[in-house]
């Protein structure tokens, strides 16, 4: 069975466990965890596993099943934060400005229709019931405050009044609905911005109207300070348990050797919580500078806001006769600068939202573990007396006999540089920090971390034998692969639809195809010739295609192919 087939059928069976479960899971992401999963060095399936049902396959299902429901499985928190950081499209504020514009609009849309139901031959009680719920519109339509408080209610009534009167919505109803509804929503920008002028200041009345400036300036406050806590805190932990794998190992650049007394298998318990701290913290960091974008958008739009507060100022200070047409488009602009700081509003909430998502990820069990497990392998390395000494060579050759098939991939966008390249191959996978950054080659457009200059000296001089070494690394674990971003890259080509067999037999033109070179048809006349001679030579080419046809019998089904018997050609299958 080929392997996608085999690793469909093994996301249908962790699919039936969780509906056994009572549990509700995304059936993408069980795809996603599959496939990525399967070629894990330590939790993974060898080719040879996917041929039969095996122990193999039946362990690697109840792995998955019980890795999902466990709080404290590093791996499956590292995918869960992937996956919310690649469907968490709360993160492009103008996807959040467009879900919100149109949940907005599909709960306004009732409001909207009720009022453009109105006749042409209104009574007084109808344009007085026209009167109010234009007041709820209003208010609902730029998110004035609650449309069922009397005293917004009736702040809106006196500026609408001002815009508006009885005669003038009279004539509002004898327009036609399409101009009714331009008309509406014009008059609800400009009644919406008199309302927010009216209420601008410290002497707005902050009970009542909403003041979205205010708003602004305690979201700020708050998400500022939760990104900045939730930072640290993941800095702080990935720091303690890199400290912790330093200290255990040691490498020597001159003499090439690595020492460690704790074998590195117990050590990658403990680089496993290095790595979802740094996951946690590099998702965090896509979400704050997208907060910090918003943040800088915010400010732009405020001086905006304060740029026609003034104006409008400056216009009313004359209290002379002012003419609406200039008066007016201050306040529908002001309505525009109050939706979009509103916009900005819901994004910084979204982003709360994922930012929550990520620390519930990440509980205090995670930390409590990490910690059990630096205190236990610190014991450890006191007990061990004898140290163990082994040559980097001897470590890269070790990993080179690891298989991979992603050699397709490529590191140049993978974010490698943070961490020393050199550890992390010859300890199949421990994350220290780098201090040096260097192109080890001219010909690989990578920019690799390193410990120290003497660290990068080596591994220019065995670079051949080190980068496929280092790839394999990478390729051959499912965390680093998400740390790296190179988990799509990676899977790609297997979550593609299955490949469809090519035909036992294709159409062969055994016939000589005769060409007319003198055809008087419309699409060929810029061929024509008059030339005598030309004729006599297109005579001879036409006999010698008549000498080479062939008279024999042909079916329906060998028309058209020569020697048909030997187009039959066997696929190759690509175990």
């Amino acid at each position: 069975m080929p392997r996608h087939r085999a690793l469909v059928e093994i996301g249908r069976r962790i699919m039936k466990r969780f509906e056994q479960l009572d549990l509700d899971v995304e059936e993408e992401f069980i795809i996603f965890v599959v496939h990525l999963l399967a070629r894990d060095l330590r939790r993974g399936l060898l080719k040879s596993d996917l041929n039969k049902h095996t122990c193999a396959i039946n362990g690697f299902v109840d792995g998955i099943v019980e890795s999902y429901v466990s709080p404290v499985d590093c791996t499956m928190a590292n995918m869960k934060m992937s996956w919310v950081m690649k469907k968490g499209r709360g993160i492009d504020l103008q996807y959040v400005k467009e879900q919100y514009e149109e949940r907005f609009l599909n709960e306004l849309k009732l409001l909207i229709d009720d009022i453009l139901q109105y006749p042409e031959t209104c009574s007084k009680a109808q344009l007085d019931q026209l009167f109010a719920k234009m007041q709820v519109f209003i208010v609902t339509c730029y998110n004035l405050g609650c449309p069922k408080n009397h005293v917004l209610l009736k702040l809106t009534a006196q500026a609408l009044n001002s815009v508006i009167g009885r005669s003038d919505l009279q004539n509002y109803v004898l327009k036609k609905k399409y101009h009714r509804l331009e008309y509406l929503q014009r008059l609800a920008a400009t009644v919406g911005g008199i309302v927010i002028y009216n209420n601008d200041g410290p002497d707005g009345d902050r009970e009542n109207v909403r003041y979205i400036v205010g708003d602004l300036e305690m979201a700020q406050k708050n998400t500022s300070s939760a990104f900045q806590l939730a930072l640290d805190g993941a800095a702080k932990m990935q720091s303690l348990c890199q400290a912790a794998i330093d200290e255990m190992i040691y490498l020597d650049p001159k003499d090439t050797t690595m020492t460690y007394r704790v074998p590195l298998e117990h050590l990658q318990r403990l680089n496993q919580f290095t790595i979802i701290y740094t996951m946690q913290q590099r998702c965090l960091d896509a979400l704050h500078r997208s907060y910090e974008s918003t943040v800088y958008l915010i400010e732009v739009e405020r001086k905006r806001y304060e740029c026609v507060v003034a104006k409008i100022n400056d216009t009313l200070a004359m209290r002379t006769a002012i003419d609406s047409e200039l008066i007016f488009p201050h306040f529908v602009y002001i309505s525009q600068v109050w939706s979009n700081l509103n916009n900005f509003l819901n994004h910084v909430v979204e982003l709360n939202k994922l930012r929550e998502q990520l620390e519930i990820l990440v509980p205090a069990q995670i930390k409590d573990a990490a910690e059990a497990t630096i205190a236990e392998l610190q014991a450890l390395h006191k007990r061990i007396k004898v140290p163990q000494k082994i040559k980097f060579l001897d470590r890269i050759a070790v990993m080179t006999d690891y298989h991979t098939d992603a050699n397709f991939c490529s590191l140049a966008q993978a974010d490698i540089k943070d961490f020393c390249a050199l550890t992390l191959t010859i300890t199949n996978g421990l994350l220290l920090p780098a201090k040096v950054t260097r192109k080890l080659c001219v010909n690989v457009d990578i920019t690799f971390g390193l410990r120290d200059h003497m660290y990068g000296r080596f591994t220019e001089l065995c670079f051949e034998q080190f980068i496929p070494a280092f790839r394999k690394v990478i390729f051959n674990s499912a965390n680093l692969a998400l740390l790296f971003k190179l988990d799509e890259a990676l899977i790609s080509h297997e979550l593609q639809d299955l490949i469809v067999e090519p035909p036992k037999q294709k159409d062969f033109a055994g016939q000589t195809e005769m060409v007319v070179t003198n055809d008087l048809s419309a699409p060929n006349w810029i061929n024509v010739t008059w030339n005598v001679w030309d004729y006599h030579r297109e005579t001879i080419h036409m006999a010698e295609i008549r000498k080479r046809q062939t008279h024999d019998a042909q079916t329906n089904i060998s028309y058209g192919q020569r020697n048909a018997q030997n187009q039959t050609y066997n696929t190759r299958q690509h175990k």
